[in-house]
C-alpha cells in the first residue's frame, strides 16, 4: 500500500467535526433550560397538593375527636378542649400514626381552632419540612375552601 492509498483510506473514515458536537451540546443545554423548570414547577404542585391533603386529614382528624368528646358527654367542646395534649395527640396518631405529628419527615401542628355547636367552622393547619420554614393552611367551612396563609 502506497502513501496516497493510505491517506484515502484514512479520509474515508467519517466522523464528528468540532463544531457539530458544539451544536449538539448547545441544542442538549436550551433543552434544558426549557424542561428544568416545568419539572420543578410540577414538583412544587405536587408537594402543594400532599400538604393541602395532610391538611385536610388534620381537619377530618379534629371533627372525628370533636365527635368523639362530644360521644363521652361533652356538650359543648370548644378550642381550648381540643388543644389539649392528650386531644392533640390523638389527632396526631391519627393523620400521622403518632402522638408527635410528624410526617413523611414534616411536623404537622393545629395552629388554630374555631368551633361552632360542635363543628369546625376554620382550622389552620401548620405544616414544618425538616429543612425549611413552616407552610399554614386554612380550611374556611363558610366556602368549603382550603387557602395558603402567609
Amino acid at each position: 500500500m502506497t502513501k496516497k492509498n493510505s491517506l484515502k483510506a484514512l479520509s474515508k473514515n467519517k466522523g464528528f467535526t468540532l463544531v457539530e458536537l458544539i451544536v449538539v451540546l448547545v441544542i442538549l443545554a436550551i433543552l434544558a433550560a426549557i424542561l428544568v423548570p416545568t419539572l420543578l414547577g410540577y414538583i412544587d404542585r405536587a408537594r402543594s397538593e400532599k400538604d393541602y391533603s395532610t391538611a385536610q386529614a388534620v381537619r377530618v382528624a379534629t371533627q372525628a375527636q370533636i365527635d368523639e368528646l362530644y360521644g363521652k358527654g361533652d356538650d359543648e367542646v370548644t378550642k381550648d378542649d381540643i388543644m389539649k395534649k392528650d386531644n392533640l395527640e390523638e389527632i396526631y396518631k391519627l393523620v400521622c400514626g403518632n402522638k408527635e405529628g410528624t410526617l413523611d419527615g414534616q411536623t404537622v401542628t393545629i395552629e388554630d381552632v374555631t368551633i361552632t355547636k360542635n363543628q369546625i367552622m376554620d382550622i389552620t393547619v401548620g405544616i414544618k419540612p425538616a429543612s425549611s420554614v413552616m407552610k399554614k393552611y386554612r380550611y374556611d367551612s363558610s366556602k368549603n375552601t382550603w387557602s395558603s396563609v402567609s
